[in-house]
């Protein structure tokens, strides 16, 4: 979801100097921001904070191999389209590299009338985004997220790939937090009605995995799921995200508002609730506590 007229991004993974001067020159011809990684393992760091329209990679590549980095790329970022690069005669290569994911290739030393031709199929093959379709209003996505609190962080790195890559990072960083926070407590305190004095001592004796493991098999709770819905306005410019849980609710109320009342050992534990609050104040829960739902202004 990119505002319209909003740059685009290249990411060039090659250490080589004159690569990278081509690719700028390329770049800036098409209104493209340019980001430069010497390695993998910068690429890949790099991904944590930004997800790039377009991955210009040399093939052969230290620490770990080109066509490994192209596979985790389309593994974490489906719709980036990828560039590979390599001498002439690794054909075996660029073959290997196309399967892993690349959608286009090129041969070293690059020539630069080629190479903007690639990042015109590139751009070309990049799906468009909600925000350059007109008639679409809203969209919204549903999903049911099983009991496994060990699966939450994959379920939000994905959620925020769909939903939230306009942001800024620090409004990124904010948002992961908080949905982690919310949908481990919907999970944990929730669904599993795990209170928070029960897993501060399973934690301490290293039981954690075990408390875990006997409640998602216990009839009461085996069946309940956590529900998260998002809903992107395009008009009002705000993304609402609800989380619904299928426990008992707690008495959220004290954790929200400053009160000398003492917390029953048995809830959750409401600093993450409280820091969620101050990312995005108008966070609120339903009246028996087992659904929170709060907005993210768009920019």
């Amino acid at each position: 979801m990119m505002q319209p007229g909003s740059s685009k991004t290249l990411l060039v993974v090659d250490p080589c100097p004159e690569t990278q001067a081509l690719a700028l020159e390329q770049a800036k011809a098409r209104g493209l921001s340019v980001i430069t990684a010497p390695d993998p393992h910068v690429a890949m760091a790099m991904l944590d904070m930004t997800v790039p329209d377009v991955v210009l990679s040399d093939l052969c590549l230290p620490e770990r191999t080109g066509i490994s980095m192209i596979r985790d790329i389309r593994r974490r970022c489906s719709q980036t389209a990828l560039i590979a690069m390599a001498q002439q005669g690794n054909d075996v290569t660029m073959l290997e590299a196309l399967r892993a994911g690349a959608i286009d290739y090129l041969y070293k030393p690059v020539i630069g009338v080629q190479l903007g031709m690639a990042l015109d199929r590139a751009l070309q093959a990049i799906p468009q985004t909600v925000e350059n379709v007109p008639g679409i209003e809203q969209v919204e996505y549903r999903l049911v997220i099983g009991t496994d609190p060990a699966h939450v962080e994959a379920c939000v790195s994905w959620l925020i790939a769909v939903t939230a890559m306009m942001l800024p990072e620090t409004q990124r960083l904010h948002l992961r937090a908080t949905l982690i926070e919310l949908i481990v407590n919907a999970v944990e305190h929730g669904s599993l009605e795990i209170f928070y004095q029960e897993k501060h001592e399973a934690l301490g004796h290293d039981q954690y995995d075990t408390l875990i493991a006997q409640r998602r098999r216990d009839p009461r709770f085996a069946t309940r799921r956590v529900i998260v819905r998002t809903c992107y306005d395009k008009s009002a410019r705000i993304t609402r995200y609800t989380i619904t849980d299928e426990g008992t609710g707690f008495k959220w109320k004290r954790f929200l508002t400053r009160s000398d009342e003492p917390c029953d050992s048995r809830d959750a534990n409401g600093r993450g609730v409280f820091l969620a609050k101050a990312f995005f104040p108008d966070l609120r829960y339903n009246e028996r506590g087992t659904e929170v739902t709060f907005s993210v202004p768009l920019p």
